[in-house]
């Protein structure tokens, strides 16, 4: 079977995050609340493209 390295990447990575919280899902998300906000990029959420409605004539 054919392993995709990307998913392997994603999960190698979930597992040590997980592993560093003791496998709790309560320090898990804290852990990555605390990282989100140490990062020094903006979140944009894009606006609907309201350009693509069409007519329903």
């Amino acid at each position: 079977m054919w392993k995709d390295p990307i998913v392997q990447d994603v999960r190698k990575a979930g597992e040590e995050l997980a592993k560093q919280a003791n496998y709790d899902l309560h320090i898990f998300f804290q852990n990555l609340r605390t990282n989100e906000k140490k990062q020094d990029y903006r979140i944009i959420s894009r606006m609907p493209d309201n350009s693509r409605q069409y007519d329903s004539n």
